[in-house]
């Protein structure tokens, strides 16, 4: 397979990946991150490319990170507990790892609602922690499309330097 082709049709996959940060289905950051692995092992890594590559996996772990972080800072705008929060985003973290995206964050909001709950006994109230929750993730899109057009420029870079 050619080079420009292997280039190419990362491009594509980036370009999805891309999408994932306002389709919450999608990866974003993690396909983008893969495509950029997969370049790396298909075409070569040349002189530039193991540390580009390395600024594209600590963009793309703190990336991650923020998306956490955000969802936090949401959950405790809306009046949720630390440990519900935490709760929270360890369900959705497993939820994301082992179903999908969807699941990931279904369980992230569904475990917020239920540690709140239980610790106020209030669903009232349980559902204004989860909805902060749920618009500190919601917020961190824009982060995430600004972290995977950085990643996908550093990928740019790589290719045209080697």
């Amino acid at each position: 397979m050619s080079d420009i082709l292997v280039a190419v049709l990362t491009g594509i996959v980036m370009f999805i990946g891309l999408l994932g940060a306002l389709l919450p289905v999608i990866p974003d950051l993690v396909i983008i991150w893969g495509a950029a692995l997969g370049y790396g092992l298909i075409v070569g890594w040349g002189d530039s490319g193991p540390w580009i590559f390395g600024v594209i996996s600590i963009l793309g772990l703190g990336g991650v990170l923020t998306e956490i972080w955000m969802s936090g800072v949401g959950g405790k705008i809306g009046g949720a507990s630390f440990k519900s929060i935490l709760v929270g985003l360890i369900l959705g973290i497993i939820g994301f790892i082992f179903l999908t995206p969807i699941g990931g964050l279904a369980l992230l909001l569904v475990g917020t609602f239920a540690m709140e709950y239980y610790r106020l006994g209030d669903a009232e109230e349980a559902l204004k922690g989860m909805l902060g929750v749920g618009l500190g993730y919601g917020a961190s899109f824009g982060v995430k499309l600004l972290i995977g057009l950085l990643m996908m420029g550093l990928w740019v870079v790589w290719v045209v330097v080697d």
